[in-house]
């Protein structure tokens, strides 16, 4: 009996000492920084000076109400990035991409957003807020504004407070406009009459690959590959090229010796020239199969060429509005949602 007690105050013990350890656990893994950076918001139908001017004015207002330590705009823009476009891949989306950025900008949180103009003076402003310690997005942030000034950078100054988890003043107001900035950098984009879509990086890189072999590897920051598949069809491209000038030169000998032996009369002279025709016929298939062979090998590794170069391409992130079509769940009507955007 007073074995079994002690077994069990043994069990009880472990029981309650996993559990503190647990819950000890999850305390430790659940602690994070405040460490924020504002990546450009991606402008659509507005100038860049606009553009950037909004996104620092979020990234001001973040900073004076002293919830997250905002990284400055210069160190945010010196990571190093092995993307093609740089732009696009500001243009941070997706949870991978933005919890990829925020290790390489050494934060624990990292916000992306977008601008689009909809109408003559309808914007839509979008914004994510993503936890790079904990792996997930903690917010979403969707705002309208009706104007071109104040309104834009009230909607700014609105979402830093939504982002930093405070309430919204009434009393909220600017102390700059935007209509300077608007009219020096003013875009030509609206007059467009027609605009082809976007077309993915890895759409790309394989037709530049498929056009100059290795280009489009280069062009994706992946060179070593590159200058491989280019130095190697550049190698085989000359040795074709030295084959077909002595396959040339071999069948003018041939032909040469052949329409003389044709035409000879003397058993001499056509005893002379019957091995030079047989010599220079033999160079010629010679040649000629060296050149089919080079031709089959350059086929293949330009096929593994544009495959490789699709492969290893980044893939986009685009924002909603820049794709196709998109299908993602909208968690408000609880239901997965298909988009298709012209």
């Amino acid at each position: 009996m007073t074995k079994m007690s002690v077994i069990r105050g043994i069990i009880i013990l472990h029981l309650v000492s996993l559990c503190f350890s647990s819950e000890t656990t999850k305390a430790v893994s659940m602690k994070t920084g405040n460490k924020l950076a504002v990546l450009r918001f991606e402008g659509w139908s507005i100038s860049d000076p606009l553009t950037d001017f909004l996104t620092e004015e979020l990234r001001g207002t973040i900073r004076e109400l002293d919830i997250f330590q905002v990284q400055d705009r210069g160190l945010t823009n010196e990571v190093s990035i092995f993307y093609p476009r740089t732009k696009d891949y500001w243009a941070c989306w997706s949870l991978e991409c933005a919890i990829d950025l925020g290790k390489r900008l050494n934060v624990n949180y990292i916000i992306a957003g977008n601008i689009q103009k909809k109408d003559q003076n309808e914007f839509l402003i979008s914004g994510r807020l993503f936890s790079v310690d904990m792996e997930t997005m903690l917010n979403e942030f969707s705002m309208n504004s009706s104007g071109i000034t104040d309104s834009l950078l009230i909607e700014m100054k609105k979402m830093a407070y939504n982002v930093s988890g405070l309430p919204v003043p009434d009393t909220l107001s600017v102390g700059s406009d935007t209509s300077e900035i608007e009219t020096a950098g003013d875009i030509g984009r609206k007059r467009d009459w027609f605009k082809l879509p976007p077309i993915p990086t890895k759409i790309k890189a394989l037709m530049m690959s498929t056009a100059i072999p290795g280009s489009g590897q280069i062009w994706v920051q992946r060179k070593y590959p590159g200058y491989g598949f280019m130095g190697t069809e550049a190698t085989l491209g000359l040795a074709a090229l030295i084959s077909y000038y002595n396959y040339n030169k071999a069948w003018g000998g041939f032909e040469t010796n052949y329409n003389s032996y044709q035409d000879g009369t003397d058993p001499h002279t056509l005893q002379e020239l019957r091995p030079k025709v047989i010599q220079y016929a033999r160079e010629s298939r010679r040649y000629n199969a060296f050149m089919k062979s080079i031709r089959g090998v350059a086929a293949s590794i330009w096929i593994v060429n544009m495959v490789h170069a699709y492969l290893v391409a980044p893939s986009d992130d685009y924002f909603d509005g820049e794709y196709f079509f998109d299908l993602e769940y909208n968690p408000d009507v609880n239901q997965l949602q298909f988009n298709f955007n012209f």
